[in-house]
């Protein structure tokens, strides 16, 4: 009795928790159904990616240009949640930058699509029987099928695979929609079958349809423009509103009506959405800055959504091009004799962000093969490098901006540099070679510099166009190598930013590490790519910069940099800028390179065949451009201009040498210098030389030990050898210096003669079948103003003697042979001398 009283309770109670979980077999045995199917049949998430079209946008969130998916569609990315806010009003980040996002879809078309295909979207799980009974129901009272019982989620199972549409496949759409709801938010779900819709053609999802039939993106579409969305995926072919426009507005017409029996719109609006016009054609797509977003497809790594997001600024980017094109089109530049195109690159100066990027004047034009991006083409630079050897030579103590350089002839291993003009001008101020782009004082400066060459320094500032097994000569400073125009004027703006380099950048921050981490096979690609990285040097004092960019602002401005572009016709004063030209051999490039404390800007003009134009020249072609965009681009701001560094002095120097004032300089100037930095010998011309009133004679310090009643002293001009026999000849007025005591014993000192002629390092050959009269060596020296005769020994023998202004021919005699040239005083030079026979 007592077993009972307590077994009794405990079988009812198992027996009741029996009956419950009989009653939860079935469901238990269909979800462990599903999961066995579910991990037999995974979903194919990867189809629910499809490649999405490339955008490349500006820094505003601007469209620039779109390419085709890699199947061949237009399909762009739209986000997971509906959004009313116009892209207009999204947040800029610290850089200036439009935040980053992916375009939403709009709430009037949301509430359309889940009105007319599912509004019942928010409380399944993927199948609606109640919708799918509903249709059947009226399909068989019809006849035929006259409506769907496919949930948006079923829908988009289909879209992921697309099937025949029969009962078994029906079976899989729902499986697919098990699948679907189980694995992502409601939210995901509505994003992909947004993204998915067919909308006719190579059309795929709703946001581009929005931009191909409303050019609009979708946070902008109207009522009546979301409802032709929601309908067109029905029936893509059929309901295309470019082909078949009254199909499309019946379609349309039933979505209102559907939301109007739903009470969702008022009557009104019903009525001014079934008056808007349906679109009879589409729209094209932006095509702004297509070489900068062709070579970004190409190069870059997009966003998830193939968003490209870039440091151009769409109102620049036009301003340059029309000027371009304005310029290019003027009637004196047409024909073969000026540039058929042009490119230009406008740069922020201290973020080197890049605002504008034209790489021809005319993508289309295909005489001018304008699809070529003229801003990574390698092209010769002329004198563009020249304001970088100059700094250098700063930087090593050889010059200050009043420093005394010679424009004379030169031979350099029979290398003669020629200025433009054909003609010297003996001597000339460090400024003032820069300003005027003289060859000869830059070849000079060139050779002198030791440690840190100009390759070298171009190499560590990011050109990367310098062959790494190439040997540079001197003429590269005038335009001896190669380089591209984006490359180069984030070059100059290294000057601007005071000697810190750093690379040029064109993309969004945020992509930086996709981007820079991309493996290409183009080098090119791949440096530029790694350049993005925004790692910053110095390579250069910011004393040193300084000086160059004053001396750049001092280059006179040609009269058609004013009168050449109407922009200029009333502009009373040009911004004031640092600016170099360059012209490179044959005229095949003009160039000019510019920079403020806002912008750098570069602009060359050329033939992408290498064909040279007779009027081709930076000063007279490049220039009035780059006046003309910063005109344009700041206007006459000029009260923002580089500060002058606290290290940077002011000195006095001799008026004539530009070195600082010895006690025999008769008139000085100021100058500025690096203290620690800049060559502190002082002037080397002013000489004060004792003179013996008897004879006339000059008497160094040995003379003067036995002679000095009658030697009183006087300042005379004691010029370099290098230089001062060509002054004397062309006319310069250099003075004749008192001959030296013929009868001091004495060590002489002052400079040798220097050999101009044979050249050093070089054989001459003897050609047979040619008289030897017709081959003869010129002999030419030059020596300072303190002598005129010179003697010239061949292997130890006289050979001839007289002024060295005199041209003296000597037969050549097969052999080694060693050659001497003494002046009246003693002092020698020498120099081997090959001469060999062609056989």
């Amino acid at each position: 009795m007592l077993a009972h009283r307590i077994l009794s309770p405990l079988k009812n109670h198992v027996r009741r928790h029996t009956k419950k979980l009989f009653w939860l077999l079935p469901p238990l045995f269909i979800i462990a159904l599903f999961m066995l199917a579910n991990w037999c049949f995974p979903l194919p998430k990867t189809r629910l990616h499809p490649p999405p079209s490339p955008i490349v946008l500006d820094r505003n969130g601007q469209w620039l240009r779109a390419f085709l998916a890699d199947d061949g569609m237009w399909r762009i990315a739209v986000s997971h949640q509906p959004s009313a806010v116009s892209e207009t009003a999204t947040n800029r980040s610290s850089e200036g930058f439009r935040e980053p996002r992916a375009e939403s879809h709009s709430l009037l078309l949301h509430q359309a699509i889940l009105t007319s295909e599912d509004r019942w979207f928010y409380y399944h799980y993927g199948i609606n029987p109640v919708s799918i009974a509903t249709a059947l129901y009226d399909n068989l009272k019809a006849g035929e099928v006259v409506r769907g019982g496919s949930t948006i989620t079923m829908q988009l199972a289909r879209l992921m695979e697309p099937k025949a549409r029969n009962i078994s496949n029906k079976l899989i759409e729902a499986f697919r929609a098990l699948q679907l709801e189980h694995t992502y938010s409601k939210s995901e779900i509505l994003t992909f079958y947004f993204n998915m819709l067919p909308y006719g053609g190579n059309i795929v999802g709703t946001a581009a349809a929005s931009r191909f039939y409303f050019n609009k993106p979708q946070h902008a579409l109207s009522l009546g423009e979301a409802a032709l969305l929601a309908a067109i995926p029905n029936a893509p072919e059929r309901l295309r509103p470019d082909r078949f426009p009254e199909n499309a507005r019946k379609a349309r017409e039933k979505v209102l009506n559907r939301l109007l029996a739903r009470g969702q719109i008022s009557k009104q609006q019903w009525q001014e959405a079934s008056q808007e016009p349906i679109p009879k054609t589409r729209y094209p797509l932006p095509f702004k800055a297509p070489h900068l977003s062709r070579m970004l497809v190409k190069d870059a790594a997009p966003t998830t959504d193939g968003r490209i997001y870039t440091t151009i600024d769409m109102k620049v980017q036009e301003t340059a091009v029309r000027i371009l094109r304005e310029y290019l089109g003027k009637p004196s530049l047409q024909g073969s004799h000026s540039a058929g195109t042009g490119a230009i690159v406008v740069m922020d100066t201290q973020s080197r962000e890049v605002l504008a990027m034209v790489g021809s004047h005319d993508f289309f034009d295909q005489r001018a093969s304008g699809q070529i991006n003229g801003t990574l083409a390698s092209r010769s630079p002329g004198s563009a490098l020249k304001p970088f050897v100059y700094a250098l030579a700063m930087e090593q103590g050889l010059i200050t901006p009043e420093t005394l350089l010679f424009d004379v002839p030169v031979s350099y291993a029979g290398y003669e540099p020629v200025n433009y003009d054909g003609k010297y001008n003996g001597y000339v101020t460090a400024r003032q070679a820069l300003a005027r782009s003289l060859n000869v004082p830059a070849v000079n400066l060139n050779a002198r510099l030791k440690n840190i060459t100009l390759p070298t320094f171009l190499k560590q500032a990011g050109i990367s166009t310098l062959a790494p097994d190439r040997k540079y000569g001197l003429s590269m400073v005038l335009g001896g190598c190669e380089v591209n125009l984006l490359e180069l004027t984030t070059l100059y703006a290294g000057l601007a930013n005071m000697g810190e380099f750093k690379p040029y950048q064109i993309v969004v921050s945020g992509q930086q590490s996709a981007v820079s981490s991309q493996q290409s096979e183009n080098p090119l690609a791949e440096s530029r790519w790694l350049k993005a990285k925004g790692y910053s040097q110095r390579l250069l004092r910011a004393e040193t910069s300084f000086i160059i960019t004053e001396m750049l602002t001092t280059s006179q401005r040609p009269a058609n940099a004013v009168k050449s572009l109407e922009v200029f016709e009333s502009t009373i004063n040009l911004p004031k800028i640092a600016w170099k030209t360059g012209t490179s051999y044959g005229h095949r490039d003009a160039w000019c390179i510019g920079y403020s404390p806002t912008l750098t800007i570069g602009v060359w003009l050329g033939n992408f065949d290498g064909r040279g134009a007779p009027m081709l020249s930076g000063t007279d072609t490049a220039t009035p451009i780059l006046f003309a965009l910063f005109s344009a681009l700041t206007g006459q701001d000029t009260h923002r201009w580089f500060i002058k560094p606290e290290q940077l002095k002011t000195r006095k120097v001799c008026a004539l040498s530009g070195a600082p004032v010895s006690p025999h300089c008769p008139t000085h100037k100021s100058d500025v210098y690096i203290p620690g930095i800049s060559p502190v010998a002082t002037c080397a011309i002013h000489k004060r030389i004792y003179v013996d009133e008897t004879t006339g004679h000059s008497l160094c310090s040995h003379c003067r030990n036995f002679s000095t009643d009658n030697a009183h002293p006087q300042i005379f001009e004691e010029w370099p050898a290098e230089a001062a026999t060509w002054l004397t000849k062309n006319g310069f007025a250099v003075p004749v210096l008192p001959e030296h005591n013929p009868l001091c014993t004495g060590p002489i000192a002052g400079n040798a003669p220097i050999i101009l002629s044979p050249a050093d390092n070089t054989t001459y050959y003897i050609r047979t079948g040619v008289p030897l009269d017709n081959q003869k060596i010129q002999l030419s020296a030059s020596v300072s103003n303190r002598t005129q005769n010179l003697f010239w020994f061949l292997d130890g023998e006289l050979i001839f003697k007289g002024k060295a202004g005199e041209e003296y021919w000597l037969t050549p005699v097969k052999g080694q042979h060693i050659l001497t040239c003494v002046d009246a005083d003693g002092r020698s030079a020498s120099r081997p001398l090959h001469i060999s026979m062609i056989r």
